[in-house]
């Protein structure tokens, strides 16, 4: 049970519950490629090169590409967000301890899984620096992304910091209905497309030092998952106390150099 339970004694409280402001599970999950069902301690990604045409004279034997082929793997790593809810420490308040819990341990693992996608993200070599977040460095980005062949198919993403996105709103053409259909950013969890990338705001970029936005491919990042979220409230007679506990098991691995964009303020 934590020890912070008894600010939410009844005294002259409403009986509704107000959570802590947290980010509500992964926003990234949605963004990159994901294998489900990985029954395995570690899951492999393949990845094929490019081939090469070559011309072949009448008569002649053709030339076979000889594509490189190569795999990349992530490890299954395994986390846990329990806490216990004393049974009489329950009947002194007028909200259901259990439901809240349950979604904060829940929330806790989608934070983590976000985590476990930005490091390897993080860990990409290709960054760009720049003074100022504007429409000109949105198009350097591009320009080194397209640089690489890195397909324009609506599969790009750019997620950014708040910092980044009060300089993202300033741009006309991020805003205006003369440039863009979609209003941009407006929940910060639904991405809205504009520039060749959809846009989603994230506050764990904070986690990574000096990293303001990183702009990448969905195939160029892989999440395998041996076990998505699951909860449970169980009864623990030795604590006459209820154990709210939620459990994960995924790993996360960069696929594809290539497909990744950093992008820093200087």
């Amino acid at each position: 049970m934590s020890v912070y339970v008894p600010t939410s004694f009844i005294q002259l409280y409403a009986s509704e519950v107000k959570a802590a402001y947290q980010r509500e599970g992964s926003l990234l999950k949605q963004s990159i490629r994901v294998r489900d069902g990985v029954n395995a301690e570690r899951v492999y990604f393949p990845k094929l090169g490019k081939g090469m045409a070559t011309y072949k004279g009448r008569h002649a034997d053709v030339v076979p590409m000889n594509v490189e082929h190569d795999r990349v793997y992530a490890d299954m790593e395994d986390y846990y967000a329990p806490e216990y809810i004393d049974e009489l420490d329950q009947v002194k308040v007028n909200w259901s301890m259990r439901s809240e819990y349950v979604r904060a341990s829940a929330w806790a693992l989608g934070r983590k899984t976000d985590h476990q996608i930005l490091e390897v993200l993080d860990g990409a070599t290709n960054e760009t620096a720049r003074s100022a977040f504007d429409l000109d460095a949105i198009t350097a980005v591009s320009e080194e992304l397209n640089d690489r062949d890195v397909p324009m198919d609506r599969q790009r993403w750019a997620v950014i910091s708040p910092g980044v996105l009060s300089a993202l709103l300033k741009i006309d053409g991020a805003t205006s209905s003369d440039f863009t259909r979609e209003q941009l950013l407006i929940t910060g969890d639904k991405p809205a497309f504009w520039m060749g990338f959809n846009w989603l705001v994230h506050t764990g970029l904070s986690e990574f030092g000096d990293l303001d936005a990183v702009f990448f491919h969905t195939p160029s990042v892989g999440l395998g998952i041996a076990r998505d979220v699951q909860s449970s409230v169980d009864w623990i007679p030795q604590k006459v106390s209820w154990l709210v506990n939620s459990w994960m098991s995924m790993g996360a691995v960069l696929i594809e150099d290539d497909g990744v964009q950093k992008f820093k303020l200087t």
